[in-house]
């Protein structure tokens, strides 16, 4: 399928294209620039505005509760001190003249919140007061309205008395009014000042703009030049660099297109000259490696005579290289039909723990010569609805990277249901992986540090069981503790007699198996 650059919309020989009744659709008009500008000067300076006048009422209001506040320490000790150098019988009378005079209230309280005396129009309740009797300030509600109060006792004793003076606060800040008289006169001076400016400067961007906008859409329309021809540059402003830039974009547009074009087809070469090779290593490398294999094992045989011990050696060293030869060979070809979506599952009702006993049995030669013992453990009788042989391969493959760590102890393969999914768990007692190699332990050509000081494998093998599992709408998960070995979990969706519900969960749950 050929991809059309964007360059093809401004060609000449596609001008039917442009006059074609989905470009003749008007577009949606927004709000003209030339009166815009002024509206945008006037609502910002208007927001400016309210912005400074809420702060200064703020802060004219936090000025007017601060004064509040000092007012009724000063007025709490002051009348304290009055209160505690008078006899008792007289300190009713003193209280109420200090309320009389200033304007506020007093009430004497124990430490407990009990009302001693009491100058004020109405007593706040006993639980508000003991509050307040355990703070030296605040604020709070009385028949005066929103006060601030303060408290001193009458003795430094702990169970002295505390006399609480309480101070209104103004409804509306001193200097209010003041201040938005001064804002609305600047405001409006500043604003018809601004908005001139702006409607005087946006009327000559606007002419340059539509100029450039009618050449601009006059670009379509011109038959000589591939991208059309240049907008010329009517002055030295902001719009004038925009043109240039413009025109500077155009002429690296159609190189760029050109060159995409071309990068595309020799991409699109490139891959075919792939898929050839691919075809031609298939057949050319595992037929001679398949040979090798063959005669290798016939040797070792001793069909044609008894061996001695080197010569064996040496045999099995040539048939180890061979196989291994091969499986590289398998992987990548195996890695490069699932990269082209060559491969296709044939789903059927598998058996998992049939298929992970047969991969057992069959990994003995993988930990040849080490005590690492290879058993299956968990439950027959877990159906997936999955491809027979890719179930295999992937078990194998996980397997077979659990062998190549594990120098001794055992690995163990368990089968178990696991919700909707048949779960296949390969544990094993190897080195462990490193946090920070977790993340790239499923990634194409990506190994770890243990594995790349071998230098085995290409490090497909999970990179392959990884995409498999996911086509079968499955997942894997690695579970690993360095120096206690680590536990791949294989998700397979289970088996279903209904063939409408067997499309298995494209994004499955992790498994959780600490």
């Amino acid at each position: 399928m050929e991809v059309k650059g964007p360059r093809s919309f401004l060609r000449g020989s596609n001008q039917k294209k442009v006059n074609s009744p989905r470009f003749k659709r008007p577009a949606k008009r927004s709000l003209p620039f030339q009166p815009l500008a002024p509206l945008v000067v006037v609502g910002v300076a208007i927001a400016v505005a309210i912005a400074i006048l809420l702060v200064g009422v703020h802060h004219l209001d936090q000025a007017s509760h601060d004064h509040a506040s000092e007012q009724a320490g000063v007025l709490a000790a002051t009348v304290a001190a009055r209160v505690a150098a008078l006899p008792p019988a007289s300190r009713l009378d003193a209280m109420q003249l200090a309320a009389r005079r200033t304007g506020s209230e007093y009430v004497l309280i124990t430490r407990d919140g009990l009302v001693l005396l009491d100058a004020t129009l109405r007593t706040p309740d006993r639980a508000t007061l003991k509050k307040i009797a355990r703070r030296a300030a605040g604020d709070t509600s009385t028949a005066l309205g929103h006060t601030r109060y303060a408290t001193t006792a009458l003795d430094a004793s702990p169970s002295a008395p505390v006399l609480v003076a309480f101070v209104r606060v103004p409804n509306t800040p001193e200097g209010g009014p003041a201040l938005i008289k001064a804002l609305i006169a600047l405001t409006t001076l500043f604003v018809g000042v601004a908005a001139t400016v702006a409607y005087a400067m946006a009327h000559d961007a606007a002419r340059d703009v539509e100029f450039v906008t009618d050449r601009i859409k006059g670009m379509a329309h011109v038959h000589s030049e591939p991208t059309g021809e240049p907008v010329p540059v009517r002055a030295l402003d902001e719009v004038g660099a925009l043109t240039a830039a413009f025109n500077e974009l155009v002429e690296r547009f159609g190189a760029a297109e050109l060159i995409y074009r071309q990068d595309l087809a020799r991409v699109r070469a490139a891959d075919r000259d792939r898929s050839g090779f691919l075809a031609a290593v298939s057949h050319e490398l595992r037929s001679p490696l398949n040979a090798i294999l063959g005669f290798a094992d016939v040797l070792l045989s001793e069909v044609d005579g008894p061996l001695s011990s080197s010569a064996r050696e040496e045999i099995e060293q040539i048939r180890d290289s061979g196989q291994h030869l091969l499986d590289l060979i398998n992987d990548t070809l195996e890695f490069s039909a699932l990269e082209s979506g060559q491969l296709r599952l044939v789903r059927a009702c598998v058996d998992l723990f049939e298929v992970a006993a047969d991969v057992v049995r069959e990994s003995g030669g993988l930990v040849a010569g080490r005590d690492v013992e290879v058993r299956i453990d968990g439950e027959q009788g877990v159906f997936v609805d999955a491809d027979p042989r890719r179930v295999r391969q992937v078990i194998t493959n996980v397997v077979s990277n659990a062998a190549k760590f594990t120098q001794r102890g055992e690995i163990v393969v368990s089968v178990s249901p696991y919700g909707a999914f048949g779960c296949v768990s390969v544990r094993d007692t190897g080195p462990g992986i490193d946090p920070a190699e977790r993340a790239m332990i499923f990634e194409e050509y990506k190994q770890s540090v243990s594995e790349r000081r071998r230098r085995r494998g290409t490090g497909l093998g999970l990179a392959i069981a990884r995409r498999l599992v996911v086509m079968h709408g499955g997942s894997i998960h690695l579970e690993s503790e360095v120096g206690r070995g680590s536990t791949f979990n294989v998700l397979i969706p289970r088996w279903d007699s209904n063939p409408d519900s067997r499309e298995p969960s494209s994004h499955p749950p992790a498994v959780d198996r600490a």
